[in-house]
C-alpha cells in the first residue's frame, strides 16, 4: 500500500462508524415506537399488570443508548486525531479540502460545488496535493 493510501484508510476511518452510527439512531427510534406503542401489558386472565415487556423494551433501549454512546465517543476521538492532523497542513484550500471530506463527510462534487472549483481540479489536484500534505507520525498510523 502506497503512503497515499495508507492516508486515505487512516483519514476515512470515522466514515464506517458514522454510518454505524446512523443505523443506530434508527434502530433506537424503532425500539422507543416499539415501547411506546406497547404501554402497559396486561395479565389477560387476571388483568393484573405485567412489566415485563415493557421493562424488556426499555432495556432494550437502554442497551442500543449503550452502544450508541460508545460509538460516539469512538468517532470524537477518530475525528479529533484527524482535525490535529488537519491542523498541521499549511494550505488553507487543503485543510478546507480535508476537513469537508474527511469530518464533513462530504463528496468532492459537493466540495466542488461550495468552493466554487471545478469538480475536475477538486478530484485530481486538490485531492492529491491535499493528502500529500498530510504529516503522518507514528500517533497517527
Amino acid at each position: 500500500m502506497t503512503e497515499r493510501e495508507q492516508k486515505l484508510v487512516w483519514l476515512s476511518r470515522g466514515r464506517n462508524l458514522r454510518t454505524k452510527l446512523i443505523g443506530l439512531y434508527a434502530e433506537r427510534q424503532e425500539r422507543i415506537s416499539r415501547a411506546e406503542y406497547a404501554g402497559i401489558s396486561y395479565d389477560s386472565i387476571s388483568g393484573q399488570h405485567s412489566g415485563n415487556g415493557t421493562e424488556q423494551k426499555f432495556t432494550a433501549i437502554s442497551e442500543i443508548d449503550d452502544e450508541i454512546q460508545d460509538a460516539e465517543q469512538e468517532l470524537t476521538a477518530i475525528e479529533s486525531e484527524i482535525r490535529e492532523a488537519i491542523a498541521q497542513v499549511h494550505r488553507p484550500l487543503y485543510q478546507t479540502y480535508l476537513r469537508m471530506r474527511f469530518l464533513g463527510y462530504k463528496t468532492e462534487t459537493q466540495i466542488a460545488q461550495e468552493t466554487k472549483y471545478s469538480l475536475e481540479y477538486i478530484k485530481g489536484h486538490v485531492h492529491r496535493k491535499s493528502i500529500d500534505s498530510l504529516k503522518m507520525t507514528q500517533n497517527n498510523t
